[in-house]
């Protein structure tokens, strides 16, 4: 079986992006229109699960910079070595939430009937990285109270989901077996009886030496960005999960060969012996222009299709 979708936050149109330059007063009627559009676009190339594009998220970590209690905005920071910024948030006493962030800030209220609704969000771990911690005692501490505010967020929207990606590229650099054994346990307590699809995506960095850890962790999908983790640097360990194959660059406007991926999407079948695999980008399309992105899962369809009938 083959499955995609895409990932994180979608690359704005021209028009968008001069709307927010000049602070249009229709700004958000404009997002709207644009998330209809992204939307329809995901239905129309048959992904199997259709998310908000977030192109009114400033960043990820955003909205609960602004809305988590015992946070101060800090400074904008670099996301990682992107050409991109964060508004980096302070902590400055206990975490807590309301619960209505990610129900605030989803588009719920545009997917037809019957979709099938994926929603992104960073791990405990990345949200912990990303921060700056002026209150906690311990790393540990601070991570379970982000996996805290994660869970409370999921169990108010589970109902109308069906696929929760935890975007993980701070996770993804971490080599210490102790360190992923403690975060495992974090993301444990924030599956737990979610009865929701969900996918550790492991953006950004090469995981060949840590792949044995991060399968193991209380997730249906693993995502693996084939981009920068190499497939002939992976051991052929068994994964008895879906593995979600991030083989299309979102970082570069150059088109992948059709022939190319599917050749490496057998092989990574075959290497770790999975019968479920998925076709996603490797990061967020937000990188790349919009016209670039389109071209790329108007392919991704294409390879689906060849897939399928082979």
């Amino acid at each position: 079986m083959i499955q995609n979708w895409i990932s994180g936050i979608y690359s704005r149109s021209e028009t968008l992006i001069e709307a927010t330059r000049r602070q249009d007063k229709t700004l958000q009627q404009l997002y709207e229109n644009e998330k209809r559009k992204l939307i329809k676009r995901q239905i129309k190339n048959k992904f199997d699960y259709i998310s908000d594009p977030l192109i009114d998220w400033d960043d990820h970590i955003r909205p609960f910079t602004d809305n988590l209690r015992g946070v101060e905005k800090g400074a904008l920071t670099r996301y990682y070595e992107n050409n991109t910024f964060y508004r980096q948030p302070i902590i400055t006493n206990k975490i807590t939430t309301s619960g209505q962030i990610l129900k605030n800030n989803i588009c719920f209220n545009l997917f037809p009937k019957r979709t099938k609704i994926k929603i992104d969000v960073l791990d405990p771990f990345t949200l912990y990285d990303l921060s700056v911690n002026e209150f906690y005692k311990s790393e540990e501490e601070l991570i379970g109270d982000f996996g805290n505010i994660i869970r409370k967020e999921l169990l108010r929207i589970k109902d109308n989901v069906n696929l929760i990606q935890f975007n993980a590229p701070s996770l993804a650099r971490v080599q210490e077996k102790e360190q992923l054994n403690m975060v495992k346990e974090v993301m444990n307590k924030v599956t737990k009886n979610l009865n929701v699809t969900t996918c550790l995506n492991l953006w950004g960095s090469d995981i060949s030496n840590t792949i044995n850890e991060f399968v193991n962790f209380p997730v249906d999908v693993i995502g693996i960005d084939f981009i920068t983790t190499k497939i002939n640097k992976c051991d052929p360990i068994p994964i008895n999960k879906m593995l979600a194959c991030g083989l299309i660059d979102a970082k570069n406007t150059k088109m992948e060969e059709k022939k190319q991926i599917i050749q490496k999407l057998k092989t990574i079948r075959k290497q770790f012996g999975v019968k479920s695999i998925s076709l996603i980008p490797s990061w967020d399309f937000e990188f790349i222009p919009e016209t670039f992105a389109n071209r790329k899962i108007e392919l991704m369809k294409l390879i689906k299709q060849d897939m399928k009938e082979k």
